[in-house]
């Protein structure tokens, strides 16, 4: 698809102009898959702050896996029961973590800290282990697909 994209952009953007919206199932489906990108940064500890920044090795996270959101990310069918309770362990790690650490405004209102004191706190080796399992876990089962509905990684509905 990235050679095709290639020589053929204009072609993409017409096709995704008109292609359907997704399923409900679809869209959760890539949910998933971004939940995999947020484990794996987070299990990388304090390369993954370094490599993100802190507020991006946050969000990226609680952009998908968040018990503050609309969306009831604990209900969705793309996870099993044993993902679930091991995505809540790193939601519950995270969220203590903002909690425990202080930030600091910027000129543009936005919040920000500097990756190093957040490393010097530990939080980034309290999350690893949790985040490591929570990806071994995930990726056991494998990514789903992002374009049609699939049973499970690998096998579309029929």
């Amino acid at each position: 698809m990235e050679h095709h994209v290639a020589h053929t952009g204009f072609a993409i953007i017409v096709s995704m102009a008109t292609a359907p919206d997704p399923s409900e199932r679809v869209v959760e489906q890539r949910l998933r898959n971004r939940a995999i990108e947020a484990l794996e940064t987070l299990a990388e500890g304090d390369d993954g702050v370094r490599s993100m920044g802190v507020g991006e090795y946050v969000e990226e996270f609680f952009d998908v896996i968040d018990d503050r959101s609309p969306w009831r990310w604990r209900t969705w069918s793309v996870f099993n029961a044993d993902e679930v309770r091991a995505l809540g362990v790193v939601h519950d790690l995270l969220v203590r973590a903002c909690d425990e650490t202080p930030q600091v405004p910027t000129p543009e209102g936005t919040f920000d800290d500097d990756n190093e004191d957040f490393i010097r706190t530990g939080w980034p080796f309290r999350i690893q282990p949790a985040a490591s399992a929570a990806l071994d876990l995930m990726l056991a089962r494998g990514r789903f697909s992002e374009e049609q509905e699939e049973v499970e990684p690998g096998r579309p509905r029929e």
